[in-house]
């Protein structure tokens, strides 16, 4: 199993719709989780959750450098218990989506800010899937985005 070294973490600012603690650690949110009605997003927007027992949204999250490591594995086991479910169900395409998330969050430079939408393709057939890319913030100065994201 491939280990990576970066992990979307979470930033406390309210007017960005980010809610949970500065620093903790971000996965996309499943079906069941809510914004616990502290925002409200456009239809093709999506947002992330802490993996902890509360999981608290954010709808932006920042690439950081962590101590050691992570893999796909075990982010599947923390994201599982967060949410309460056996870990025993988690297989190789479950594991396949959280070794995805890592790599699009590795592959972008530390402090860089995050988000989640859906991807609609009408042709050949309608599907539609959640995307996690880079946002940029073109609002805000260097010193703002400095102050933002790099803590």
């Amino acid at each position: 199993m491939k280990k990576y070294e970066k992990m979307l973490v979470a930033f406390n600012v309210e007017e960005f719709n980010c809610f949970a603690n500065q620093g903790e650690w971000l996965y996309i949110a499943n079906k069941r989780d809510t914004k616990k009605k502290l925002f409200r997003l456009p239809h093709y927007k999506y947002f992330f959750v802490t993996l902890n027992s509360q999981r608290t949204p954010s709808e932006y999250g920042v690439v950081k450098r962590i101590e050691g490591y992570i893999t796909a594995a075990q982010l599947a086991e923390l994201d599982y218990q967060s949410r309460k479910k056996d870990v025993s169900l988690i297989d190789e395409t479950i594991l396949n989506e959280y070794e995805f998330f890592l790599e699009k969050v590795n592959a972008q430079p530390e402090h860089t800010p995050m988000a989640v939408t859906w991807h609609e393709k009408v042709l050949p057939k309608k599907e539609k899937k959640l995307r996690v890319h880079k946002v940029f913030f073109t609002g805000l100065t260097k010193e703002e985005k400095a102050e933002l994201f790099e803590f």
